[in-house]
């Protein structure tokens, strides 16, 4: 299963590329010189990967066109909007959206505050039609590798944290490549997470190694390392790595800084303000259900999420974890983070927003209608077995890789999704 499709390059400007992908038109930005138009090419985050001989992609084009056509009207069909029996104060303020209008912040808590459940079917309605509209019915799915569960803090929120007395690991520099070019050949991926708790056993310049060793298999790199300095980001920039994951958490100052002792909110900003002017494709976001949270927080949440402007969004809920500060946190309601994927996507329309695994903990069903709420990206886990279920960032049922790849394309498909990831 290839979770890219391929597209020509119809021409260049620039620096940017515009790809002809079944008659539809997207830009990406060209980190390579020798292409020209006419090549094929694989992109993913809105960044070219690597071009493919025409033999091969003609022959990945003639198997998907087959089915293209028929995933778009199943997809057309899943977001259409039925307003019936909804208040003319909610569908005032879906009317805007319609318009392409900018939501206050008022309007934006307004829907989150939402309670009915035809109230909140209509907003995922809404919001899924939006993503439609934005995206077509492309879905990128990315592969992730959790490298490493040793964690220099102490956050009371996480699994992993400094003081959890758990079974800690760290890959070698063998085992994360044989697990990356196991996900390449035997899965199909062209997009890799390489994440870690804080752990400066890996120096910048092991994991410069590494970096480079991964973006030699062809696919786009990301890192998901927490709070390194910005000179190691930079580092890993210029040896292949292309996107970056890491959350702001809260927009709440003193929340943040009471659940991650040591850490200051401020510094947290500015390095994601760092990575994203670097060139990094940025993911970004926040926990969601945090102690003292209140709606305002949310609505500011994801008001800042926009203002970091990434690429894409990653936020999920905090899952209580045994033998942390907060284990007896009570748990986020599904429709809350329902409604925050919602009221992000009407927020910012363009944005990649991913389904996170920490959802799927909640309700078994929690992935098909988080993409019917709106989002519209995903990603497997493709840890080896033996250390996926120590990275405990909370409690959860680790599948096989097969297996979870197996359901994701059955999802996807049922939803009429398709794994086309070109840009913007």
């Amino acid at each position: 299963m290839c979770y890219a499709i391929p597209g020509k390059l119809a021409r260049i400007e620039g620096s940017i590329g515009i790809v002809d992908y079944y008659g539809e038109r997207r830009k990406i930005l060209l980190d390579d010189n020798s292409v020209k138009p006419g090549d094929y090419v694989f992109a993913q985050g809105g960044i070219l990967i690597r071009k493919i001989p025409e033999s091969e992609a003609e022959e990945i084009l003639k198997t998907w066109k087959e089915i293209f056509v028929e995933l778009q009207q199943v997809d057309e069909a899943l977001s259409k909007i039925n307003a019936n029996d909804t208040p003319d104060n909610v569908l005032a303020v879906l009317q805007k959206v319609n318009h392409r209008k900018t939501l206050t912040r008022e309007e934006l808590k307004a829907l989150f505050s939402l309670k009915t459940t035809n109230e909140c079917a209509v907003l995922y309605e809404v919001a899924n039609h939006v993503r439609q509209r934005s995206h077509g019915n492309a879905s990128c799915v990315h592969g992730i590798i959790e490298f490493s569960n040793a964690c220099s803090l102490n956050c009371h929120y996480c699994g992993i944290r400094r003081d959890r007395d758990i079974q800690r690991y760290r890959m070698s520099v063998e085992e994360i490549l044989c697990a990356a070019q196991r996900a390449v050949e035997d899965y199909g991926f062209n997009a890799l997470v390489l994440q870690s708790g804080e752990d400066y056993s890996y120096d910048d310049d092991l994991l410069e190694f590494i970096v480079k060793k991964v973006r030699q298999l062809g696919v786009l790199v990301f890192v998901s390392i927490g709070s390194r300095s910005s000179k190691t980001y930079q580092q890993l920039y210029e040896a292949g790595a292309r996107a970056a994951l890491l959350r702001f958490e809260t927009s709440n100052p003193k929340l943040f800084e009471s659940l991650r002792p040591g850490t200051k909110w401020e510094k947290r900003i500015s390095l994601i303000e760092d990575i994203k002017n670097m060139g990094y494709v940025l993911a970004t976001g926040f926990l969601l259900g945090l102690p003292g949270e209140t709606i305002d927080d949310v609505v500011n949440n994801i008001l800042l999420t926009k203002q970091l402007n990434p690429e894409m969004v990653s936020f999920g809920p905090l899952i209580p974890v045994k033998e942390t500060p907060l284990e007896n946190s009570p748990k986020v309601e599904v429709d809350d983070v329902l409604k925050a994927i919602a009221v992000t996507r009407l927020a910012d329309a363009n944005a990649n927003i991913l389904v996170t695994t920490a959802l799927e903990t909640l309700d078994k069903d929690a992935r098909k209608r988080a993409l019917l709420a709106g989002a519209n990206s995903m990603m497997i886990n493709v840890t080896p077995s033996n250390f996926k279920s120590l990275y405990s960032i909370y409690d959860r049922n680790d599948e096989e890789i097969a297996e979870s790849v197996v359901k994701t394309v059955k999802l996807l498909h049922s939803l009429g999704r398709a794994p086309t990831d070109l840009g913007r």
